[in-house]
């Protein structure tokens, strides 16, 4: 596989006011992402005293995967003091959307770079967020069928979704089995396809769990990059956490009032708020079998699903004896992350690093170090085929990526119709605004007859409208292969409005090119950049 970097008009401009080190924007952060001086300072950092506990808790999750040398080394220098490169996604189908692959992918590059760069070990750390509980964002994925040139949505379907944290979530076997196969029959057979099947079909059998799955699919993937996970729903780290989740439901008012201020000044600074939350209190509690949000009103905390409410001392007591009971949310995940690793840098997605900037005065709150803040990578794999497609029809890659295929497809199809018939079309629909004009004119100051007139001419235009794209939809049809041509492009390039990456899913890369595609002697060496990266095959 060959790496080129394109460069794409960027229509984030919040991600140019990061690269342009934006001073509107830095008073919300605590370090500038463009500047050396912010990765010495974070590089020279003391540590938190908390890594060789920290450590032994990872390595505790990890125990149920096969830990590579790679991966031990990053624990044990962990367990030393070591500094982070950190980013984390919700436990998706089969591993989700393309871009979670791409985010660790963004990780292991940034840690390798300043590894090099300062001589001293940054360990690539991923978060699941497994203590989430929309279990609609993840409980489904897309496959590109290419007998039918068509994007195929495959849907993990359960008459009881859960109501608490995906990580609490076991799936039926026989379902996830089925669901795997319905994957598989959208993909085409090539020579990795039973491998890659059996694969997953093994990490289906071997775990019971939804986010265990998922942990299992992206330890295949990434394990001799030596990449360390962790559940933020696992029960060893939420003991580690009950300092910080105390002083969280102490200082609860002080917390949202800093949030609130936060957020109120990014707005009147220009920046759309990203954070909607009603929540005073901007934790969750486990009760009843629903992870409920929290909320304080009447001297008493209140859950959002249940009657149940309690004081101050009964959630302290709880939290000492079922810390995993308790879980963050938006605004204190962030918070609770960078307490417990010493992050040199979190990497994020487009809407995930917007929201950091609302979150600046809680962390001086409660006294804790901001990370660098930085965007994931953002890829997308050019098969040679869709290069063929491209230079068959003259289409031009950076336009499509960003824009689709629609407006050539229309160019193609009214190159193939005749001019003369919609120039036809065009005359008669002139001719009867010019009628129409000249009949109002015979009856106007009579309602009656203005409206008769003007109803006319509205059913006869629509008849033109109608004519004309009529016909132009039979020369589609005419031109089927070719319509099915910029079906299929469109669906790799510009899959469903959007990048491929938020929509196709790992395996489908897998299956095409086997499964150490992503492996360090497969995968082209990436450098971390603004721009769009584009993987050949």
């Amino acid at each position: 596989m060959d790496c080129k970097i394109l460069k794409l008009n960027n229509d984030d401009q919040f991600i140019s006011k990061i690269k342009n080190s934006d001073g509107t924007l830095q008073q919300f952060y605590q370090y500038d992402a463009m500047s050396e001086d912010s990765f010495k300072k974070k590089m020279d950092a003391p540590s938190n005293g908390r890594e060789k506990e920290l450590a032994n808790v990872i390595q505790s999750y990890m125990e149920d995967l096969s830990i590579t040398e790679a991966q031990q080394t990053h624990l044990d220098a962990l367990a030393n003091g070591a500094k982070v490169v950190i980013g984390g996604q919700q436990a998706g189908l089969f591993g989700g959307p393309l871009y979670t692959i791409h985010k660790i992918f963004s990780i292991i590059t940034l840690s390798q770079q300043l590894t090099n760069k300062y001589n001293q070990t940054v360990v690539p750390v991923f978060w699941i967020a497994g203590e989430d509980h929309d279990f609609d964002e993840v409980n489904h994925t897309f496959a590109y069928n290419q007998q039918d040139a068509h994007l195929h949505k495959i849907k993990y379907h359960t008459m009881t979704p859960p109501d608490s944290n995906v990580s609490r979530f076991n799936p039926e076997q026989s379902q996830m089995i089925e669901v795997l196969n319905d994957y598989f029959k959208q993909l085409k057979e090539t020579e990795h396809s039973k491998a890659i099947y059996q694969m997953c079909l093994d990490i289906i059998k071997s775990n019971d769990n939804w986010s265990n799955i998922f942990k299992a699919l992206l330890h295949e993937i990434f394990k001799d990059y030596g990449v360390l996970f962790i559940d933020a729903q696992y029960t060893s780290l939420r003991k580690m956490e009950k300092p910080l989740l105390k002083e969280m439901i102490l200082k609860h008012r002080a917390i949202d009032e800093a949030f609130r201020n936060n957020q109120k000044n990014t707005t009147q600074q220009g920046l759309s708020q990203m954070i909607q939350t009603d929540t005073n209190v901007h934790l969750f509690l486990h009760e009843e079998g629903m992870r409920q949000l929290l909320t304080y009103e009447n001297d008493a905390f209140h859950l959002s699903k249940s009657t149940q409410n309690y004081n101050q001392q009964q959630l302290l007591d709880i939290l000492d004896e079922e810390p995993d009971r308790f879980s963050n949310n938006v605004v204190t995940r962030p918070i609770m992350e960078e307490w417990l690793f010493n992050t040199v840098a979190f990497i994020g997605g487009p809407s995930e690093i917007k929201y950091w900037a609302e979150l600046h005065d809680v962390f001086q709150l409660l006294n804790i170090d901001m990370p660098i803040v930085l965007p994931r990578l953002r890829i997308t794999y050019l098969y040679n085929r869709t290069q063929k497609l491209l230079n068959q029809y003259q289409l031009q890659l950076e336009q499509v990526i960003e824009n689709g295929i629609e407006e050539d497809k229309q160019k193609f199809i009214r190159e193939q119709a005749s001019e003369t018939f919609l120039n036809e079309i065009d005359s008669m629909k002139q001719q009867q605004e010019n009628l129409f004009h000249s009949l109002y004119k015979e009856v106007q100051g009579n309602n009656a007859n203005e409206n008769l007139v003007t109803k006319n001419n509205e059913i006869h235009l629509r008849q033109y409208d109608y004519l004309k794209k009529r016909y132009l939809l039979n020369i589609e049809r005419e031109n089927d292969i070719s319509m099915r041509h910029f079906r299929e492009i469109n669906d790799h390039l510009h899959a469903m409005g959007g990048l491929q990456e938020r929509i196709w899913n790992p395996l489908q890369i897998l299956n095409d090119f086997g499964k150490d595609v992503f492996s360090p002697s497969t995968y082209p060496p990436l450098s971390y950049t603004f721009d769009h990266i584009i993987i050949k095959d």
